[in-house]
């Protein structure tokens, strides 16, 4: 009795300090992760500055540039990025590149430095000369694979690499968006595609842990501030038909990314696919970029005619970048087509409060393309300041997931086996 006695507090005290150092290590992962994404950020901005001397935003780059100069500059960015592709094949070796998602699921974790940093550089060429893709999406492969890095160099007892892989991809998310909750939701919804427990506290604990650490760099406010819409939420009903609206465009946005990947085959791909972005900005200069600035713009002014214009030529500057082969990502692009969506619509049906429905429309469009409702619901609020909309857009967004996946299973970031030509992050 004795003995047994004495073996349950040693167990607890074992169990114990296995969590307190799981749980250090969550934090190390964060804030390393968290610093190498805003690393690559700052490193994307140096080279915006380097190639058209402008410090701002890619749009207002872009609007200051003569036509012609607006037109060539993605082209060349592009040549320039293939260049650099060539090269990392080159330096690098002709393995595949390993997307995270498929790193965390089928490879264990295992993410090559070497050739991330070369498609990081490729991308960098691309983003800085106003690419219609996402900056986060390079940086947060950037980050999973410092974390990747790391955990195969310092293992931690019954804590595989794939899990302090996601533990590094929700930092990221936490620092690139400064959304510690839907980092955390992202890694769950998205990286694992399952919930389990056990993984549920390192993970909050990477993403919150990054979230305090980088919050000083890049500002403390949210990134796109909407009005409050406290009191609307019991007097628009038009919301509802948005996200089945959304819903039904989810499947069909994907089809779009992927039908658009035969120009991958042309020759000089990522050429052509600079200069559709340089065609497209002649008409409106907020094609340049990632969308956040029109993003912004649709949060403010919702009722603008001008969104729609700027909505379709963004979808055809993205689903052209993104099928030539251009490294990046297409989450904040989702984003703005979301809230362009939620703008268009508010305008026609003449919706007394059209930020609400900018706001449902950002969150339902990105659950019904991702299908991940709840990381969709937080990352709207969290970048906005909408908590008030929090229960009305998890429910909402419940129904687009659902409805998306009843017509298509998969998803944005659908891997269907170890190969990464199914995912589009």
């Amino acid at each position: 009795m004795t003995t047994t006695t004495l073996r349950y507090p040693a167990a607890a005290a074992t169990r114990s300090s296995h969590w307190l150092a799981l749980s250090a290590w969550a934090i190390c992962i964060g804030l390393a992760s968290g610093f190498s994404c805003i690393g690559v950020r700052f490193c994307f901005l140096a080279l915006q500055w380097i190639f058209v001397q402008h410090g701002g935003t890619l749009p207002a780059a872009a609007a200051a540039l003569s036509p012609l100069h607006r037109m060539l500059t993605p082209a060349c960015g592009g040549l320039l990025a293939m260049l650099v592709l060539r090269a990392g094949r080159h330096y690098s070796g002709p393995a595949d590149p390993v997307d995270y998602v498929e790193a965390v699921r089928f490879r264990d974790g295992q993410i090559p430095l070497l050739s991330t940093v070369w498609r990081t550089a490729s991308s960098a060429c691309s983003i800085a000369t106003g690419a219609a893709v996402g900056r986060e999406g390079s940086m947060i492969q950037f980050a999973a694979a410092i974390s990747s890095w790391l955990a195969e160099r310092f293992p931690v007892l019954r804590f595989s690499i794939s899990r302090q892989v996601a533990c590094g991809v929700a930092a990221a998310v936490s620092a690139a968006y400064q959304a510690p909750i839907a980092g955390a939701f992202f890694s769950l919804e998205i990286v694992l595609g399952e919930w389990r427990w056990p993984d549920f506290l390192p993970i909050m604990l990477a993403s919150f842990m990054s979230w305090f650490g980088t919050r000083q760099l890049v500002g403390t406010g949210f990134l796109f501030p909407a009005m409050d819409v406290s009191g609307f939420l019991k007097q628009d009903l038009w919301a509802l038909p948005l996200a089945l609206i959304l819903a039904l465009a989810g499947p069909a946005y994907q089809a779009l990314l992927r039908r658009l990947r035969f120009t991958a085959r042309l020759p000089l791909p990522l050429l052509w696919g600079g200069l559709a972005v340089g065609l497209a900005s002649l008409l409106a200069p907020a094609v340049w970029g990632n969308g956040d600035v029109a993003l912004s713009e649709a949060l403010r002014t919702p009722a603008t005619a001008a969104i729609g214009t700027v909505l379709i030529l963004r979808l055809i500057a993205t689903t052209v970048c993104v099928g030539a082969g251009t490294v990046g990502g297409v989450f904040t692009p989702t984003l703005f087509a979301g809230a362009a969506a939620g703008a268009i619509f508010a305008h026609l049906v003449n919706a007394p409060h059209p930020v609400l429905l900018v706001v449902v429309g950002m969150g339902a469009f990105l659950a019904a393309v991702t299908h991940a409702p709840l990381m969709a619901s937080f990352m709207i609020v969290e970048l906005t300041g909408a908590w008030h909309a929090l229960p009305i857009a998890i429910m909402l967004n419940l129904l687009a997931c659902f409805i998306s996946r009843r017509l298509s299973p998969r998803s944005l970031y659908h891997i269907a086996g170890p190969t990464p030509t199914d995912c589009l992050p």
